[in-house]
């Protein structure tokens, strides 16, 4: 097959057993590799009922048909697995190499199942796969095991994703690392990892990847390097202070200490190019990727002095600095360090010290509890030691680390309403009551509340939103206005499905937005843009309307996994503090989210049942998704058309 590599990787932890399978060439087409493969992989082989934390739960990473290639940033991959946080279907994503590596290693999909007896790692080099002892590397840290095994392997170009004591600990919300700081952080994939004892996945490859039309695919590459280059501003922009950068524009839409405002008077400061650039070292790039909008960085002088890490993150400013009160650069960057060092998510753990810190302002959580620690706003000097007691489970840390959905129930009811949460996992650092189409897309994403389920270009200028979309947004009077209801549904249910596809060719967000195009080139959908990479990649032609017709079958299937374990309409929710409390600053003042006609609309445009929120018999076989249907009918499970 063109673009796709052919070969299933099946790693059974228990018997130490390894298994090359053929990959079913009906599964590419249907659900194009990357998310979409995972996600029917899954429904196929967790059953309901299984125990995110036990050797049945399993762990899927896929790569895409574009991964290896020239497409712009087609490096990204996908692990896919039964979420400890949500007890609902959890995937999570990431950049650098070691999509790439997989890919040149041979393999489209590694499916690693059981549960090991002592730590191990996976060894991956080409067709030679090995499952080694980790007891050396155990207990220590990611950027220290990883090192470790590089020097074991005597390769320090191969590529790891690993994890840290937190996974080790089965915190829920633990990441996994890849390369220095590329973090798979959302849905607790790394207390996955930890619960089968795999400390790390170590790859090696050079086959390299075949595609159908070389030519065709150099033509779409060149045509995107083109718009970017008429549009020279965002691009050195991004390319000079990374991704956070255009985050300036979030004032009034903050997480301030904890979503209780939004427009925090130390931001603009804080996130200064001053404050930036005197702290970057180097730019670094993503296999495949002429932006380089991550970067290395040091800080060289006062407390945090030697702190150093990969990437100046959206979440590390907005989640470390805005949603604790903490606005000293430094403090924030060392709290985004020991994430990555002890492999953590940046979003949940922030949301619980957040959580930890209000309880503490209001009285619910005294020194008593905290182990001495005055858990105040902004305080720098134990906002890091709490989040390595939570990483380690250690003191009220282990309270904490099972979750913002348990760790009320040990805590005291009453301070559920300071958990920002929805099905247990938290919210990325914009407040959707100043960002309406956020709101819905947090409460319906499949693995819980998330920012790039959707991504709606909602605080974007014109130019960020997509071509395709003209005969949609004329549907709506202002739909394009954030603090508007009014067409978001339609909106989410569109930008749901093409991102879909795009998480299946595993390409980066950032790479194909029209909001990286120059106003002035000549405008094409993104629709049309992914089609022609993965036409001219696997030699298959497909359309803008089938592009977004997959999407569609892969977002059921994730609802099927869900409605098969549970979930229901009530499960599609926010916080009383979005709903009911107005936002009380910036230029959302007063404003609330209204969730319930929204959803309405969402699960009209999805044909799912809007009283329970399950898909019905015609919508699923409609994408060829029978057997499903079969299964939620026989559960009593199945929408009413």
């Amino acid at each position: 097959m063109n673009g796709w590599m052919g070969t299933i990787l099946r790693v059974d932890l228990t018997s130490r057993k390894v298994v090359k399978e053929v990959m079913p060439e009906r599964w590419v087409h249907a659900f194009v590799g990357g998310r979409g493969l995972n996600a029917r992989l899954l429904y196929d082989e967790v059953k309901a009922g299984t125990d995110p934390l036990g050797p049945e739960n399993k762990l899927i990473i896929g790569v895409g048909p574009c991964n290896g290639t020239i497409v712009p940033g087609s490096q990204r991959f996908t692990v896919t697995f039964k979420s400890p946080i949500t007890g609902h279907y959890g995937d999570s994503n990431s950049g650098g190499s070691f999509g790439a590596m997989l890919k040149y290693a041979g393999y489209d999909l590694i499916v690693i199942e059981g549960a090991a007896d002592e730590p191990v790692y996976l060894w991956i080099d080409e067709d030679r796969v090995e499952i080694r002892s980790a007891r050396h590397v155990w207990g220590r840290t990611t950027r220290e095991a990883s090192r470790a095994i590089m020097t074991e392997l005597r390769d320090p170009n191969l590529s790891t994703i690993v994890i840290g004591p937190a996974g080790e600990n089965l915190v829920r919300c633990a990441s996994v690392i890849a390369d220095l700081g590329r973090a798979l952080g959302r849905a607790g994939v790394g207390a996955v990892f930890g619960s089968k004892k795999l400390k790390a996945i170590a790859v090696r490859g050079r086959k390299g990847v075949r595609v159908a039309y070389p030519e065709k695919l150099e033509a779409a590459v060149r045509d995107t390097y083109e718009a970017w280059n008429n549009n020279r501003a965002m691009y050195d922009l991004v390319a000079a202070y990374g991704p956070s950068r255009g985050q300036l524009r979030y004032g009034g839409m903050l997480a301030d200490k904890n979503y209780r405002g939004g427009a925090p008077t130390g931001w603009f400061s804080m996130m200064s190019f001053e404050n930036q650039s005197d702290r970057y070292v180097k730019t670094r790039a993503c296999f495949s990727c002429s932006q380089g909008c991550d970067h290395l960085y040091v800080v060289t002088r006062g407390p945090f002095k030697g702190t150093y890490g990969e990437g100046i993150e959206l979440s590390q400013p907005m989640d470390y600095g805005v949603r604790l009160g903490l606005y000293d650069f430094d403090a924030v960057l060392a709290l985004g360090t020991i994430a990555d060092e002890m492999g953590i998510d940046y979003f949940d753990s922030s949301a619980l010290m957040a959580y930890a810190c209000e309880c503490f302002e209001k009285g619910l959580l005294t020194e008593k509890d905290t182990d001495g620690l005055r858990l105040e706003w902004g305080n720098q000097d134990v906002l890091p030691r709490l989040l390595t007691m939570i990483a380690r489970r250690e003191g009220i840390g282990d309270v904490l680390a099972e979750g913002l959905g348990r760790a009320p129930e040990r805590i005291g009811k009453e301070t559920q309403k300071y958990a920002m949460q929805t099905r247990g996992m938290t919210f990325a650092g914009r407040d959707p009551r100043s960002s309406k189409g956020w709101g819905l897309m947090y409460a319906v994403s499949s693995r819980g509340p998330c920012h790039v389920r959707a991504f709606l270009p909602e605080s974007m200028p014109d130019t960020g939103w997509d071509v395709s979309l003209e005969g949609i947004l004329k549907k709506y009077k202002d739909p394009k206005n954030r603090l508007l209801e009014e067409g978001k549904a339609e909106l989410v249910y569109w930008y749901e499905n093409l991102l879909a596809f795009k998480n299946s060719l595993e390409i980066c967000l950032f790479t194909s937005d029209p909001w990286m195009f120059s106003p002035s080139a000549e405008p094409f959908s993104i629709p049309g843009l992914l089609a022609r990479f993965y036409s001219a990649t696997t030699g298959f032609d497909l359309s803008e309307a089938e592009v977004l017709h997959v999407g569609e079958r892969i977002v059921n299937v994730e609802r099927a996994f869900n409605v098969r374990e549970g979930l229901t309409r009530k499960d599609d929710r926010l916080p009383e503090r979005f709903l009911y409390e107005p936002m009380p600053d910036g230029f959302a003042k007063g404003e609330v989210v209204r969730l319930e006609p929204m959803l309405d609309e969402y699960y009209a445009c999805r044909q799912w049942d809007k009283v329970t929120g399950f898909p019905t018999k015609r919508k699923l076989e409609e994408l060829g998704l029978h057997e499903m249907a079969v299964d939620l009918e026989t559960l009593g499970r199945l929408g009413v058309d």
